[in-house]
């Protein structure tokens, strides 16, 4: 909280004036008058304003722009709370560009995971249980730990044929990985939740015309029911899910058919993820990576190039500095402020 005093004379009258004008009726005030006595022995009025706005509701007051250029001047490091709002939309649609024009128009794209990066991570056990289940139902021995960790991230039908060895049959194969398909979507239920920043994030974007691709080694079916389930329709320029690639990671195939759909080259595409696997399929497939620390912490992530809490947390300028391959620093997110500022006379 942020509190100063100043005693008005004939200089400041302009700014009681302004504020008896105009801020009387502002619910983000609160006007109180009540005397004391100065050190000379005389007494004065003392006029008290509260101002505890949030921070968009600074920018998009006048009045309250008018209120701190008369009492306040900003440092340099808050001027952007004097700044014309600026209040991001929603695109209702957006249209798919033809590779060339991506090219010519946009240095980089950024290729998201869908879990824990757009939404909220599975639980870490799922993937085990879904396996524990598919056993079960399937008449198999449920794999051990150590298999569970090396098919991690894996195409399904991959890790039955060359990992778990199942089966050698392609068609029994691929009956086996539709099982699994069915009983991972649910054990995990139809629930998804937008993770903090997020459309922010793709709202900035979109304002700046980097083409976007969306990447999960699921089922289309399940990437697309869940996108329409948190009303992104329309952002994405590619959308990548199980049936786009063959070799799962930490093959970077995914990454690099992402790539190729928006039509740029491996190299200026930035793949957010949340493990460290991710991010070696990433270097794998010679892109950049940024972490989303969910259900890892930041300290287990090192690997990737940056590594980031919210998505928001990272400017266009970050961005296209990271596909520069230039490495950028901590920062945090903005917090609202929460001011006072008393008026005396």
């Amino acid at each position: 909280m942020i509190s100063f005093n100043i005693l008005f004379g004939s200089s400041l009258q302009p700014s009681l004036k302004f504020y008896r004008k105009c801020l009387t009726n502002n619910p983000y005030f609160a006007l109180t008058m009540h005397s004391i006595t100065n050190p000379l022995g005389t007494a004065m009025t003392v006029k008290r304003a509260h101002l505890k706005p949030h921070a968009t509701d600074i920018k998009r007051n006048p009045q309250v722009h008018e209120l701190y250029k008369l009492v306040y001047r900003l440092p340099e490091n808050l001027s952007w709370l004097l700044a014309p709002p600026e209040v991001p939309k929603r695109p209702t649609s957006k249209k798919k560009k033809q590779k060339d024009e991506i090219v010519t128009g946009n240095s980089f794209g950024v290729i998201l995971e869908w879990e824990g990066v757009v939404v909220d991570g599975d639980d870490p056990d799922l993937e085990p249980r879904v396996w524990y289940v598919l056993s079960l139902e399937e008449g198999k021995s449920f794999p051990p730990d150590a298999l569970l960790k090396k098919i991690e991230g894996m195409r399904t039908d991959q890790a039955i044929s060359e990992v778990l060895c199942w089966s050698e049959d392609p068609a029994e194969i691929q009956r086996l990985a539709a099982h699994k398909e069915v009983i991972y979507q649910t054990l995990r239920g139809g629930y998804y939740q937008l993770r903090p920043g997020v459309l922010d994030f793709l709202n900035t974007l979109v304002g700046f015309d980097i083409p976007i691709a969306i990447a999960t080694p699921h089922s289309r079916k399940s990437l697309e029911q869940g996108i329409k389930t948190v009303g992104l329709q329309g952002y994405f320029d590619a959308i990548i899910a199980l049936e786009d690639f063959c070799l799962g990671k930490p093959d970077g195939e995914m990454f690099e058919v992402a790539a190729d759909q928006l039509g740029l080259e491996p190299d200026v595409c930035v793949v957010f993820g949340n493990s460290n696997l991710t991010t070696e399929s990433a270097h794998n497939a010679g892109m950049r990576c940024v972490a989303v620390a969910g259900r890892h912490p930041a300290y287990e992530l090192q690997a990737a190039n940056h590594v980031v809490r919210w998505l928001d947390q990272l400017s266009i300028v970050d961005l296209q500095r990271l596909a520069n391959g230039e490495v950028i620093g901590r920062r945090g997110r903005e917090s609202d402020m929460d001011m006072e500022i008393v008026i005396e006379e």
